[in-house]
């Protein structure tokens, strides 16, 4: 089987929390995603999406619409979006002299290569980043074909037998957003993922204002919000109820923020957590590795 990826990141520069996002599903639906996610462009009058310029009511409306699309057809297309988000101000990332290109290059290929694991083994693969610079792309695509090519090995009563590879990269290849309408929905998962971490507690004193009569609330209570703000807080209540009427397991309160319990569900927000105490951030040449901010 083959299928398409798409990867956008937000927040990613002088940010505490960043995150990138992938869009993936089956390649045979290609042309038919690109032109509804085209057309609903179109529709809006926007001719890119991008997360940072959701400030009026026609991105907020383009957004709710790409939103729809993308949930109600995720069994059709067989898609998924994954999301991985991490902390600078963790113990993995909290170093001296930290290379944060060299570390996105890293989450970047943890993202990638959990993302296509999810699918069934031995597909291949069409990957397509947005266009940064300052990356190893080379380097990262070694990284994933390297990896995919592993099988595993298991002994049974039967004998002993080896399972396919997990997977495999037929075309590694930037592209350029504004021309990639499938790039786009990972630029709105990404920003919203860490919009729904930096700004829940706003978010939750706006939303008990939609739910309780003014008459009731004191004036120290009230949140001035900016036109972003507005627009945002309004996509996270839309796509938090998109999320509940269609039970994929997408929780916002829980964890004051989007998160996902279960990481084989098709919409996924995963954390990045240290994995054990040497799992540190790379560093610049030069920087004293041992030295704490």
């Amino acid at each position: 089987m083959k299928f398409e990826i798409y990867t956008d990141e937000s927040y990613i520069t002088a940010e505490r929390y960043r995150s990138i996002a992938t869009f993936s599903y089956k390649a045979d639906f290609k042309s038919e995603i690109n032109e509804k996610i085209k057309r609903i462009l179109t529709e809006s009058k926007i001719a890119e999406f991008k997360w940072q310029n959701l400030k009026s009511a026609k991105y907020k409306f383009c957004a709710e619409k790409l939103i729809d699309f993308i949930l109600n057809n995720i069994n059709q297309y067989n898609i998924r979006v994954d999301i991985i988000n991490w902390d600078t101000h963790d113990t993995r990332h909290k170093v001296c002299g930290r290379d944060d290109d060299a570390n996105f290059e890293r989450m970047f290929f943890h993202l990638l290569n959990t993302s296509l694991k999810k699918y069934p083994k031995n597909s291949s693969w069409n990957i397509s980043p947005d266009q940064r610079q300052q990356i190893d792309w080379k380097t990262v695509n070694d990284c994933l074909k390297a990896t995919g090519r592993h099988t595993e090995y298991h002994k049974t009563l039967f004998g002993n037998f080896f399972t396919d590879p997990y997977y495999h990269i037929d075309k590694f290849k930037e592209i350029n957003s504004i021309e990639t309408p499938c790039c786009q929905i990972a630029d709105l998962f990404a920003g919203l993922s860490i919009f729904s971490i930096k700004c829940y507690s706003k978010y939750r004193t706006w939303q008990t204002q939609q739910t309780t009569p003014s008459l009731f609330q004191s004036s120290t209570e009230e949140v001035e919000l900016s036109n972003s703000e507005q627009a945002r807080f309004e996509i996270m209540k839309y796509f938090n109820k998109k999320c509940k009427q269609l039970k994929l397991g997408v929780s916002l309160k829980n964890k004051e923020r989007f998160h996902t319990f279960k990481p084989e569900n098709p919409i996924n927000f995963w954390p990045y957590k240290p994995q054990h105490e040497y799992d540190k951030a790379p560093i610049k040449n030069g920087a004293i590795p041992n030295e704490r901010i």
